[in-house]
This record gives C-alpha cells, structure tokens and sequence, in this order.
C-alpha cells in the first residue's frame, strides 16, 4: 500500500470513530442532560485544578527564560494546537489522527495559517482529547527517562540548579495558591461545616479522662477560635508527643473552662488525637434510596428525632445519653415531619455490645447488669473469619475457657497470634465446633476479625463482676438464671427489671448449671445500678452531620481563614499518606479521578457552589501534596535529584536517572489501577 493510500485509510477510520464517539457523547448528554452537565462541569473542575498546576511551570519556565515548547490541557492526541509562526497563526486540527502524506512537521491534513504578521513563537498551545491532566514541555525536559543533554542555553538541563528548582516547585505553588484562593472565597461567603462540638467520647483517652462530654463545645485551640472539628482533630494530631494542648471548653450546660489535653494514637487510624467523633443533629439525613429507608423504617429524610422513649430530646447528645442508659429490647423514637403536624413514633430494636475502655494500648470491657456479665454473641464477621464463625454465634468456648468475657477472648487470641484457636459457638441452638487463626492487624492489635456484642436474650452468666453486692461471687461461671425475687425470669431484661423493682430489698436468685440447681441470696443496692453496656439499634438510622455556618467577619479573616484550611487539608493529606506508609490506612479509602468526578458531580447536582469551591480546594491542596512527594517522576522527586545534584557537583548518571524513573512511573501506575478499581467499585456498584 502507498503511503498516499496508507494515510486516506487512516483519516477515514480515524474520521468514523470520532463521528461515532461524538455521537455518543450527544445521546448521553441530551439523554440525561442534568447528570451529563455535572459530569462535564466536574470535568472542567478538575482540569482546571491541573491547568493552574501546569500554569505555575509554564509561567516559572517564562521567567527563568527556559524555552517552552508546548503547553498542553489534557493527553492522547491532540486536538488542537496553536502555535505562533513566522507571520502566521499556525493551526493544528486533529494532526495525528487526520493526518496528510510527506507531512515531517506533522502539520495534519487540517492545518489552518491565519496571517497576522509578527515573529515566531516558541511555544504550542495544546487541547488534547482526555481532558483529565496536562503538561508543559520544557526544552532538555523529558517526563519519562533522563533529561536530554541540549547545547541551547535555553535548555532546562542548562539553567542554574536553583532555577530548576524553582520550575519544578512552581507547579505545587500554584495548587497551594488556588487552593487558599479557593478557600478565602468560601468563606467570604460562608459555608456550613461541622463545628467542634464532640458528638460522643472514647472511653480511656484523654478526652474521657478529663471529664468532656457529648455536646461539649472546644471554643478555642491554643488560644485561636472560630475552630471547625477538623481543625481541632488536625490540632491534636500535629502536636508533638506528650505536648500539651491547650482548650477553651464550653460546656453543654454553659459554663467555659480551660481544659489541657495531650494528643494520643487513636487505634487503627495511624496519627494522634483527643478521642472524640464528629457531631451529629437529630435530623434524617438524605438518602441514596430514600424509599428503601423508608420500607425498612417509616422516616424520610428530613425528619427530626423529638423524643426516645418519651424523654424529650433537642440535642443528638440527649439522644445518645438517654441511649447509653437504656437497656430494654427496644426503643420508641418520635419523629417530627416536615409538613406534618401529627408526630411520627417508631419501636426499634436494640442490641448491647461491650461498654469498652482503653488504657495503653489495651482495651477493657466493663460490661455488666448489676454484676453479672452475660456471654458474648459475634455481631459482624469479616472475610477472613466468614469461613469459621457466622454474625449470631454465641460463643461457648475460646481455648480452654468456657464461656470467656470480653477481656478472656482478648487475652487468648493475643496468645494465639498466628496460631490456630480452637472456639465452640451455638449457632442457631447447635454447638459448632470450628478454629479460627488470629492475625495481626493494621494497627497492631492481634484480631480474630469479629465484632461482638452481649448475649442478653439467655439468661446465662459468663462470670461475675466486682460490684458490691453480697452473695454475688457465689454465682457459678455458666449458670442460667431461673428466678429473681420469687418471679420467672427469660432474659436479662427480665433480671434487670426485677432487680431495679427491688432495690433496697434482700431478695434469692435461683440458677441451674450443667450438674444441679441452686440459690443465692443478694442484698440488692439502693441506688439504681445503670447497667454497664452500649445499647445500639439494629437498624442504624442515617442522622445528619451537625453543621453551623463559618463566615469570615472581613477580607483579612476570609484570608486568615482560608490560609489555615489550606495548611489543614495539606497536613491531613499527608497523615493519610503515613497512615498508608505503616498500613493503618488502606489504599480503599483513596480517591483517585473516578472518585473525584463521582463526589464533585454530585456536589454540582445539589447546586451548592460554595461546598463545590470548597472540594476544589480541598483537591488542590491533596494535589499539591501529592505532587511534591520525592518519587521518581513526580516534581518531588525531581527536586530531589536536583539537590543531589548540587551537593555532589553533577548530574545522577542517567542509567540511575532512567530506573529511577520508570521504578517511580511503576508504583505510581499500579496505585493509580488500585485506586481506579475501588472508585469504580465505589461509584457504581456499592449501595
């Protein structure tokens, strides 16, 4: 075939697909024209990031007279491109894929000259046909392999180390800039974020052990206010090991104190912090599948909690406070509609799981109902354990311990670390046999990978507490308990309600075991003894994040404020990356393009620019971090070889250059597939 013909038969295949893709693009977009434009404007959003990145090399290129060869929004073939020539505006349409024969320049079939007079330019114009990413072609510059050595003075390889640096730093600059640009404007005009106020406390970290509360208030953090949560959380995790921080506290009751605390590991998340979780409002938050939350439990969103079990709640942390004191089957939640004046009242089911405390490095159950602790029943499996044990097993037996608490099963599977253990479960009124072998997790702890609430529905003890209550120690390990103060009993409901009806009194307590029946005979206290568990519902009800609106007061704290968030999500992004680094955080909770396009899309559907502005921001400075990392290929790592450069007077050899770089280009490559697959997992095919 001629080249004449080669290239006819290229332009005719090449015109049909583009006609085909073009099409496509047109039914998708008028076929769905709200969803298509948010993908488009996500798009835009995300390219435009990049363009400032790629802006700040071509500027810092400019500047340090380094000859820019082409600046390019986008990769694969090139759409257009405009250069400056000799007298003429020089216009590529399409030039690789509509190509035209004998063509060295490789001008295209479309070329277009507009003449305008004037010199030559040295720089290409370029919009190429992915619209995610960019780059700026430096002459002497190549992204993959070594720099190319140039006798040009106006080569990058030739220009002063410091100027090269300076080129190289430029873009992640730019991110930064953007990104406290696009912060300072969020809040001139205001924008709602979860201010920090502490939704619920760890117990045994340091928040817990200086007496905060739920709906405590954090007014300031070393002497600077107007914090949001994820300010002080990043507080705590930046400061240095044993630093005191110093808080500014206003109680839920009103009164303010100064509180200090010191910042410890938080188990399985890899960096520093006070133990306590985000805010939360008593009101329904939207839903993917608003009918399916509806089916399963009569709310909409919108609809706001008024009420647990009659007691009048206005604050999530009345609610969670009423709940930590409950300990019933059930609970009955009233609900005020929108649009609706009779209230909504709904039972749900609850389940208790180990009331746990944390005390250096290790975790305490504290669980139990006037003293006696009831079994352990597993509550959620994960893959690894799914083949040996089931969600609704009750545990009989870890080892050589019968009936084992919380704190039993923890020691034994520390013990068994790696190595096989043997476990007895009654699953569905049949005892299991089965061995399970505990691993170490990520943040270090030796795990079966279960979760495990309190067998409440039999009313068998497991052992008994230290509570001070005579009579009590007599129980034996495993006993069913049969009657309490001359009344049948079924469950511990049952025991807890009798109990608290005879409080003050001496009253027996008749059991059964494997061998005989018995009685003992308690002196119950006066006082009533909450019972030491964690009651949650079964079916999790989606309440909204507690939200208040952030406003600077004027130009110089919209400027304060924005630059504090800048340095807020930078240091956050690189606490993701060492959590990453030593395995407390998996490369699942990334996101890469397809996640980014999915979040901002949505964000743009719901027409709030201001939360939109606020997640470019966010991805400009993660960006930037990203960007500045010192691998190979990276303007990190090309700072890097720079400096190296300069402390030893040449240039890395390039052989060392050159697999430097493609060992970067690899690692890069394989964690950008990772993260694609679980923002495609995420995106399309998670509920």
């Amino acid at each position: 075939m001629s080249e004449q013909n080669r290239v006819v038969s290229k332009n005719f295949t090449n015109t049909l697909i583009l006609l085909v893709i073009i099409a496509a693009v047109i039914y998708l977009v008028t076929d769905n024209f709200e969803k298509s434009s948010s993908i488009i404007l996500s798009f835009v959003g995300l390219g435009f990031v990049i363009f400032v990145h790629e802006l700040g090399h071509f500027v810092s290129g400019k500047l340090c007279d380094i000859n820019v060869e082409a600046f390019a929004i986008g990769f694969g073939p090139v759409v257009i491109g405009i250069k400056k020539v000799e007298g003429f505006l020089q216009i590529r349409i399409l030039p690789t894929m509509i190509e035209k024969a004998n063509d060295p320049d490789k001008l295209g079939l479309l070329c277009v000259r507009i003449p305008i007079g004037g010199k030559a330019g040295e720089t290409e114009y370029q919009l190429r046909i992915f619209p995610i990413g960019g780059f700026v072609k430096l002459l002497g510059q190549e992204d993959v392999g070594a720099d190319k050595p140039s006798d040009d003075p106006r080569s990058f390889v030739n220009k002063p180390i410091w100027k090269r640096i300076v080129v190289a730093a430029a873009g992640v600059t730019f991110n930064i800039i953007l990104a406290g640009i696009f912060f300072v404007i969020v809040f001139t005009v205001g924008i709602n974020m979860p201010p920090a106020v502490i939704g619920d406390i760890m117990e045994g970290f340091p928040a817990d052990k200086a007496g905060l509360h739920m709906g405590d208030e954090i007014l300031e953090v070393n002497g600077e206010s107007g914090i949001d949560f994820s300010g002080m959380a990043i507080a705590a995790a930046l400061s240095n090991k044993g630093e005191p921080v110093q808080l500014k506290v206003k109680r839920r009751e009103g009164a303010v104190e100064d509180v200090t605390l010191v910042a410890r590991e938080l188990p399985g998340a890899g960096y520093k912090g006070f133990g306590v979780l985000r805010p939360i409002s008593t009101e329904i938050a939207k839903v993917q599948s608003p009918d399916e939350l509806y089916v399963k439990t009569g709310l909409k969103p919108g609809d706001v909690l008024t009420a647990i079990d009659g007691e009048k709640v206005e604050e999530y942390w009345q609610y969670g406070e009423r709940l930590k004191r409950t300990f019933a089957p059930s609970v009955r939640l009233t609900f005020q509609r929108p649009g609706q004046d009779k209230p909504v009242v709904k039972e749900f089911k609850t389940e208790f799981t180990a009331a746990l405390k944390y005390e250096d490095g290790n975790d305490f159950a504290l669980s139990h109902i006037y003293g006696l602790i009831p079994r352990l029943e597993i509550s959620s499996v994960n893959a690894a354990a799914s083949e040996s044990l089931q969600s609704g097993d009750i545990i009989i037996q870890a080892g050589d311990i019968v009936n084992p608490t919380y704190e039993e099963i923890r020691t034994i599977t520390k013990v068994h670390a790696d190595k096989e253990l043997g476990m007895t479960v009654l699953r569905k009124n049949e005892l299991v046999e089965t061995t399970i072998v505990p691993k170490k997790g990520t943040d270090g702890r030796v795990v079966i990978g279960i979760g495990v609430g309190l067998d409440t529905e039999h009313a068998i003890v497991a052992k008994v507490s230290n509570v001070d209550m005579p009579g009590l120690a007599a129980l034996p390990r495993g006993a069913k308990i049969t009657y309490v103060a001359e009344k049948e009993v079924a469950n511990y409901f049952d025991i807890f309600e009798t109990l608290k009806e005879n409080r003050g009194k001496t009253v027996r307590l008749g059991y059964s075991d494997e061998f005989s029946y018995g009685e003992i005979t308690l002196a119950v206290p006066l006082i009533e003894q909450v019972p030491a568990t964690k009651a949650i519902l079964i079916e999790e009800l989606p309440f909204r994040e507690l939200t208040r609106l952030y406003r600077a007061d004027g130009t110089l704290d919209a400027v304060a404020m924005g630059s504090r968030k800048t340095v807020e999500f930078i240091a956050q992004t690189y606490m993701t990356l060492k959590g990453l680094i030593v395995g407390s955080v998996s490369h699942k909770s990334l996101m890469g393009p397809v996640g980014m396009i999915a979040a901002s899309s949505k964000i743009i559907s719901e027409k709030d620019i201001i939360q939109y502005l606020h997640f470019m921001g966010i991805i400009g400075a993660c960006l930037a971090v990203m960007n500045f990392l010192p691998l190979p290929i990276l303007d990190g790592g090309l700072i890097v070889l720079l400096i190296i450069e300069k402390v030893k007077g040449s240039p890395v050899h390039i052989k060392i250059q050159e697999g430097l770089t493609y060992a970067g280009l690899a690692v890069i490559g394989v964690l950008f597939v990772l993260i694609t697959y679980n923002d495609i997992i995420r995106v399309f095919f998670s509920k």
